[in-house]
């Protein structure tokens, strides 16, 4: 099964090194140190932005989780919790109590009339728009600092890789 996925994802030319979009893969089986790769890189630096954002929102009471959740909702990119879970790929009961405790500490409200509390749409509350500004600002700071030393355009560039990288693999 893993074999015929690397055929569809990584065409061959005559059982040589696969090719990508015309050009040698970036990394081999025989030389490949998977803590130096982009995956890693890029796995240690969500982890590092995730543990520094749940940091420096608790003050506002708030982890990473629940800042998403509003992020989502500010954004109009969700409007329900199962919309949310699907974003965020979180279990629907977890999503739920979640969701529960922003609606406990007047963040958002869930607009009545169903019966399944992940179908109820969500509207974010006038508490919840002011500590969403708080959230960013937050946001913004841990953001500069992770991008300290990088210049305007070197922050576009990475912003772009990181889409490039996104595209491959979601197909975008």
């Amino acid at each position: 099964m893993v074999a015929e996925a690397m055929k569809k994802r990584a065409p061959t030319d005559r059982g040589r090194a696969p090719i990508y979009r015309g050009r040698a893969p970036i990394y081999r089986a025989a030389t490949f140190r998977s803590r130096d790769s982009v995956g890693a890189l890029i796995g240690l630096t969500r982890k590092a932005l995730l543990e520094t954002f749940d940091r420096e929102l608790a003050p506002l009471g708030l982890n990473t989780a629940q800042a998403l959740v509003l992020k989502f909702l500010v954004d109009e990119r969700a409007g329900t919790a199962a919309e949310v879970c699907k974003h965020l790929s979180h279990d629907p009961g977890a999503m739920t109590r979640l969701i529960d405790k922003l609606e406990t500490i007047g963040l958002v409200r869930r607009v009545r009339g169903r019966d399944d509390r992940r179908s109820a749409p969500l509207a974010i509350t006038a508490r919840g728009r002011q500590v969403h500004a708080d959230m960013t600002r937050v946001q913004v700071d841990m953001l500069n600092r992770a991008l300290r030393g990088f210049s305007g355009a070197e922050a576009r560039a990475l912003e772009g890789l990181l889409k490039r990288v996104l595209d491959n693999l979601t197909g975008g």
